[in-house]
């Protein structure tokens, strides 16, 4: 077989990375390019479908809407910085990677702010998120909707996880966001800050012991397959967020921002129906698969949350007074709905 050198290889992953996309948006007067880190089997991508289908048809093809899955455009980072120099259009990263540009976002993104996922949604709903989303613009996106990508849990390849005790030592992967490495360092973890395409590799190699990500996810970017232990840690509910460029959007005419923004709001809808319904059956095959599954005691789990929260309100409340102070009324609101 012939060598394609550096240069060939870089043409034929482009080439592929066309092929997967929609070629639909070719023809488009505007084409969106949406890149992400996720496979086309988890169901925040079947959700950028629903996303692309309802731009497409409601914009008479003058829109048109590329996907581009498994970080090929690269990691959520790389791609919001590529929407600002306008070479992508749109990014679907948790806060965390949002809290790079804007601080506030780290709130949302807070482990153990969120009693359960129900709540989480009502207040991704409320004039508090609102109000966060606006805090995109002065930084080049806009963020039009906000979805729903699970609750994280925790695999790792020492020991299962029964008790607090059990994190003690363990290097575990986590979102690039420095609240949350201080509150997994007051859980007695070691985190280590890595984009998500690198994280299969590090456990592969075992240069990590673990990491914490939705059931789905875990089960879609096959982490059983290096990782023997699961546990129900439950420590953070996440958002994910549709970004475009600031730019981008405000060169679309008023009829063109209609259709995005109203595709935005079916992309939420969808992906939190799938996320709930998607975490339940993803459990289950992960089970299925041999990995030890472990579920801890209410009690563990409470010292875990009780031994986390002074770090989380010390960061919340230097993040933002303010922001902190509305997100946990914004809580109280939602869980008395």
């Amino acid at each position: 077989m012939k060598n394609t050198g550096r240069f060939g290889l870089a043409a034929v992953v482009a080439g592929a990375a066309l092929a997967l996309s929609t070629l639909a948006g070719a023809a488009a007067d505007k084409v969106i390019k949406i890149g992400t880190g996720i496979s086309e089997q988890h169901y925040q991508y079947h959700a950028i479908q629903e996303f692309k289908k309802y731009v497409e048809d409601k914009s008479g093809g003058h829109l048109g809407v590329e996907i581009y899955p498994n970080a090929m455009l690269g990691g959520d980072l790389d791609v919001l910085e590529a929407i600002k120099l306008g070479t992508v259009q749109m990014n679907v990263p948790t806060p965390s990677v949002l809290g790079n540009f804007v601080k506030e976002f780290r709130l949302p993104d807070l482990p153990y702010v969120f009693p359960n996922e129900a709540v989480a949604n009502r207040v991704a709903d409320s004039p508090w998120a609102e109000e966060l989303l606006k805090k995109l613009e002065p930084v080049g996106f806009r963020g039009l909707a906000i979805g729903d990508f699970g609750t994280r849990h925790i695999t790792n390849r020492v020991h299962p996880i029964t008790s607090l005790a059990d994190l003690k030592g363990l290097k575990l992967r986590v979102m690039q966001n420095p609240v949350i490495l201080d509150v997994f360092r007051a859980l007695g973890a070691n985190p280590t800050p890595m984009g998500f395409g690198e994280v299969f590799s590090a456990l592969q190699t075992g240069a990590i012991d673990g990491q914490e990500n939705p059931y789905a996810t875990i089960l879609l970017s096959r982490f059983y397959e290096v990782q023997p232990y699961l546990s129900n840690s439950g420590h953070m509910h996440s958002w994910d967020v549709l970004i475009i460029g600031k730019a981008f959007y405000d060169g679309l005419t008023p009829e063109e921002q209609k259709v995005v923004s109203e595709g935005a709001k079916i992309f939420a809808a969808y992906e939190r129906k799938a996320s709930k319904e998607s975490e339940t059956e993803a459990l289950q095959k992960l089970i299925a698969t041999g990995i030890t599954y472990t579920e801890i005691s209410p009690e563990n789990l409470a010292e875990m949350r009780n031994t986390a929260l002074p770090v989380v309100e010390k960061h919340g409340k230097e993040i933002s007074p303010e922001m902190y102070d509305g997100l946990m009324k914004a809580i109280d609101a939602a869980s008395t709905n």
